[in-house]
Protein backbone atom coordinates (compact mmCIF):
# COMPACT_ATOMS: atom_id res chain seq x y z
CA UNK A 1 0.00 0.00 0.00
CA UNK A 2 1.26 3.54 -0.97
CA UNK A 3 0.57 6.94 1.06
CA UNK A 4 1.60 10.18 0.08
CA UNK A 5 2.01 13.15 2.18
CA UNK A 6 -0.08 16.28 1.44
CA UNK A 7 1.95 19.29 1.70
CA UNK A 8 -1.07 21.72 2.00
CA UNK A 9 -2.85 19.85 5.02
CA UNK A 10 -0.17 17.96 6.57
CA UNK A 11 -2.66 14.67 6.63
CA UNK A 12 -1.36 11.32 5.19
CA UNK A 13 -4.15 9.83 2.56
CA UNK A 14 -3.56 6.90 0.96
CA UNK A 15 -3.69 5.95 -2.75
CA UNK A 16 -6.64 3.37 -2.66
CA UNK A 17 -9.92 4.40 -2.45
CA UNK A 18 -12.20 3.51 0.41
CA UNK A 19 -13.73 0.19 -1.69
CA UNK A 20 -10.04 -0.92 -1.83
CA UNK A 21 -10.60 -0.77 1.93
CA UNK A 22 -13.44 -2.26 3.18
CA UNK A 23 -13.12 -4.65 0.44
CA UNK A 24 -10.25 -6.31 2.56
CA UNK A 25 -12.67 -6.44 5.96
CA UNK A 26 -14.33 -9.23 6.51
CA UNK A 27 -17.54 -7.66 5.85
CA UNK A 28 -19.90 -10.65 6.00
CA UNK A 29 -18.61 -11.57 9.57
CA UNK A 30 -19.14 -8.31 10.68
CA UNK A 31 -22.14 -7.40 9.57
CA UNK A 32 -23.64 -11.16 11.06
CA UNK A 33 -22.47 -9.26 14.58
CA UNK A 34 -25.94 -9.42 15.85
CA UNK A 35 -26.21 -13.35 14.86
CA UNK A 36 -29.69 -12.92 13.54
CA UNK A 37 -30.32 -16.68 12.65
CA UNK A 38 -31.40 -18.92 15.43
CA UNK A 39 -28.84 -20.83 17.59
CA UNK A 40 -30.98 -24.24 18.00
CA UNK A 41 -32.74 -25.95 14.99
CA UNK A 42 -36.34 -25.49 14.72
CA UNK A 43 -37.12 -28.66 15.91
CA UNK A 44 -35.34 -29.26 18.80
CA UNK A 45 -37.18 -25.79 19.98
CA UNK A 46 -40.56 -27.32 19.54
CA UNK A 47 -38.86 -30.26 21.08
CA UNK A 48 -38.32 -28.02 24.33
CA UNK A 49 -41.56 -26.06 24.04
CA UNK A 50 -43.64 -28.80 24.76
CA UNK A 51 -42.02 -31.74 26.10
CA UNK A 52 -38.36 -30.75 27.24
CA UNK A 53 -37.14 -33.91 28.50
CA UNK A 54 -33.46 -34.71 29.79
CA UNK A 55 -32.52 -35.54 26.24
CA UNK A 56 -33.63 -32.20 24.74
CA UNK A 57 -32.36 -30.44 27.68
CA UNK A 58 -28.90 -32.36 27.61
CA UNK A 59 -28.76 -31.81 23.25
CA UNK A 60 -29.58 -27.82 23.46
CA UNK A 61 -26.60 -27.33 25.83
CA UNK A 62 -24.48 -28.75 23.24
CA UNK A 63 -25.91 -26.54 20.41
CA UNK A 64 -24.60 -24.01 22.78
CA UNK A 65 -21.46 -25.45 24.09
CA UNK A 66 -20.48 -25.49 20.17
CA UNK A 67 -21.79 -22.13 19.39
CA UNK A 68 -19.99 -20.52 22.10
CA UNK A 69 -16.60 -21.91 20.85
CA UNK A 70 -17.00 -21.02 17.52
CA UNK A 71 -17.96 -17.41 18.14
CA UNK A 72 -14.48 -17.90 20.75
CA UNK A 73 -12.93 -18.57 17.17
CA UNK A 74 -14.39 -15.70 15.03
CA UNK A 75 -13.82 -13.53 18.16
CA UNK A 76 -9.63 -14.46 17.79
CA UNK A 77 -10.09 -14.13 14.33
CA UNK A 78 -11.41 -10.53 14.17
CA UNK A 79 -8.53 -10.04 17.10
CA UNK A 80 -5.96 -11.33 14.40
CA UNK A 81 -7.00 -8.90 11.88
CA UNK A 82 -6.49 -6.01 14.04
CA UNK A 83 -3.06 -7.11 15.36
CA UNK A 84 -2.03 -7.69 11.70
CA UNK A 85 -2.84 -3.67 10.66
CA UNK A 86 0.05 -1.37 10.72
CA UNK A 87 -0.44 1.93 11.92
CA UNK A 88 0.33 3.05 8.39
CA UNK A 89 -2.35 0.80 7.11
CA UNK A 90 -5.10 2.43 9.36
CA UNK A 91 -3.83 5.63 10.51
CA UNK A 92 -7.25 6.82 12.43
CA UNK A 93 -7.45 3.33 13.49
CA UNK A 94 -10.78 3.27 12.42
CA UNK A 95 -10.73 -0.12 11.06
CA UNK A 96 -8.42 -1.71 13.69
CA UNK A 97 -11.54 -0.13 15.99
CA UNK A 98 -14.03 -2.23 14.39
CA UNK A 99 -12.50 -5.43 14.39
CA UNK A 100 -11.42 -5.31 18.16
CA UNK A 101 -15.67 -4.19 18.33
CA UNK A 102 -16.53 -7.04 16.54
CA UNK A 103 -14.20 -8.85 18.42
CA UNK A 104 -16.24 -7.77 21.96
CA UNK A 105 -19.72 -8.34 20.49
CA UNK A 106 -18.67 -11.65 19.80
CA UNK A 107 -17.08 -12.53 23.35
CA UNK A 108 -20.49 -11.18 24.41
CA UNK A 109 -22.65 -13.40 22.57
CA UNK A 110 -19.90 -16.55 23.72
CA UNK A 111 -20.78 -15.59 26.90
CA UNK A 112 -24.50 -15.55 26.60
CA UNK A 113 -23.81 -19.25 24.96
CA UNK A 114 -22.38 -20.09 27.99
CA UNK A 115 -24.59 -19.43 30.06
CA UNK A 116 -27.58 -21.04 27.65
CA UNK A 117 -25.51 -23.89 27.97
CA UNK A 118 -24.86 -24.15 31.65
CA UNK A 119 -28.80 -23.09 31.92
CA UNK A 120 -29.86 -26.47 29.98
CA UNK A 121 -27.07 -28.98 31.71
CA UNK A 122 -28.41 -27.93 34.79
CA UNK A 123 -31.92 -28.85 33.29
CA UNK A 124 -31.21 -31.87 31.81
CA UNK A 125 -29.47 -33.54 35.35
CA UNK A 126 -32.19 -31.96 37.26
CA UNK A 127 -34.95 -33.95 34.79
CA UNK A 128 -32.63 -37.01 35.53
CA UNK A 129 -32.14 -36.74 38.72
CA UNK A 130 -28.48 -36.36 38.67
CA UNK A 131 -27.85 -32.99 39.57
CA UNK A 132 -24.20 -32.63 40.61
CA UNK A 133 -22.58 -30.14 42.99
CA UNK A 134 -19.74 -28.39 41.66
Amino acid sequence: MSWTAQQESGEMKSNKSIFDVLARLPLVRLLNLKGGSRVLPATLEEQLASTGNADDQLAAAMVYQNKALELEAEAVDFETAASKISPYEDTKGFRRGALMTAAQEKRHRVKQMQELYAAHLGKAHSLRGTAQSG
